[in-house]
């Protein structure tokens, strides 16, 4: 079957989860030779020259969406966006619409994150921080029209946890939900020696220290103080890299006997360097739906240290690619320790993450969604059949 898919993504780019998971399946439907476009109004500089880019409110994209004032850019920005791409998706009658939650209807919605739950995981922890961010009330009136009210075909959750998040909060029918996890590059996120290296002088991390890498732009639901804290209790060899646009003057306070050993890169694009500067990865976090961040870092070759939530129990096995932690500093320590403590183990470890990232690359990816598309376009064609029947 012959099909034209156009995604719609407010930001096309390998900056950010949803924007580098659009571009990464445009690349994989334009080498399984599937004609595809992308509506979007901002672009990044690494996208593959085989995409086909319509720009949609290309003027929103001279409008801050990350730092400090990234929230208000954000509620100008998202709406006015999808209800530019809403009206742009009617001009390709033809076409598999699939939305990363940039339109208000086409035919497959990729749920990368549930937003009343990440916002009920943060009332529990007693984080009202999120009180402060004027978007979550478009959103939140967005998902319910968007997905309350069943306004695409299909619903792709990226993890088991979005899917039964989907089907509690939403009542989404499970035959109109398939879980297709998010992939990785596996030519992009591989460990390359000497650009780790030139991470660790860029920041003046000792050669023989062990790094441990934290990467996320929420600090606080990401977790950071629990990483902190367990920064505390390793040795004087252990360091701790934090990336990420968040403000850091609280955190770093926490580091009381560990403040030299605690460096903050802030927002960075370069990530394979710096997985390939880390020994290990970090994250305590107290929401993810499948956590991309986790996957790149084993492409990288780098174990994993998380907590078990969201899609990232799916494939974070103890003593094999890394160690499920607790929310707790002691937890972590003692996890990170025994990891390090036998060069043999870490080796294992090492391997198992890259052997874990192998069942995740992107073009297995693609062909999943290129067959639930397909699907999808012969039942559009079914029911418009039916209905010149119909109408005879």
């Amino acid at each position: 079957m012959t099909i034209e898919i156009v995604q719609i993504v407010q930001e096309l780019s390998t900056v950010g989860g949803v924007e580098s998971v659009a571009c990464e399946l445009a690349a994989a439907f334009s080498r399984a030779k599937v004609a595809n476009t992308v509506l979007a109004s901002a672009v990044g500089n690494r996208i593959n020259p085989e995409t086909r880019i319509e720009r949609v409110g290309a003027w929103l994209s001279r409008i801050r969406t990350r730092g400090v004032l990234r929230y208000f850019g954000r509620f100008i920005v998202v709406p006015v966006f999808t209800i530019l791409a809403t009206r742009a998706a009617i001009r390709h009658p033809n076409a598999v619409i699939i939305s990363h939650g940039d339109s208000l209807t086409g035919d497959v919605l990729v749920v990368h994150a549930v937003n009343a739950q990440s916002l009920a995981e943060k009332r529990n922890a007693q984080d009202w921080s999120w009180l402060l961010n004027p978007l979550h009330l478009w959103v939140a009136l967005r998902d319910r029209w968007m997905i309350g009210g069943l306004r695409y075909r299909m619903f792709v959750a990226v993890s088991p946890r979005v899917s039964t998040e989907l089907q509690a909060i939403y009542a989404v029918p499970p035959s109109r939900i398939q879980v297709i996890p998010n992939g990785i590059d596996l030519t992009r996120f591989v460990q390359d020696s000497a650009a780790g290296r030139a991470v660790r002088v860029e920041f003046n991390i000792p050669e023989d220290a062990r790094l441990l890498l934290f990467a996320g732009h929420e600090f606080r639901r990401k977790g950071l103080a629990h990483a902190i804290a367990a920064l505390e209790r390793l040795g004087p060899n252990v360091w701790l890299l934090v990336v990420g646009s968040d403000n850091p003057a609280s955190y770093r306070k926490m580091a009381t006997t560990s403040a030299d050993r605690l460096v903050f890169a802030g927002s960075r694009t370069d990530m394979p360097a710096l997985y390939s500067a880390a020994d290990g990865f970090v994250l305590p976090t107290s929401y993810e739906t499948f956590s991309l961040v986790c996957m790149e870092a084993m492409a990288c070759s780098v174990p994993v240290f998380a907590t078990p939530v969201g899609g990232i129990e799916d494939y974070l096995v103890d003593g094999v690619n890394g160690y499920q932690i607790r929310m707790d500093g002691a937890d972590i320590a003692a996890k990170i320790e025994h990891a390090f403590s036998n060069s043999e183990l870490t080796q294992r470890l090492r391997d198992g993450a890259r052997a874990t990232a192998l069942d995740y690359g992107w073009d297995h990816v693609g062909a999943r969604y290129i067959a639930l598309l397909e699907q999808v376009q012969a039942s559009k064609e079914a029911r418009s059949a039916r209905t010149i029947t119909a109408t005879v």
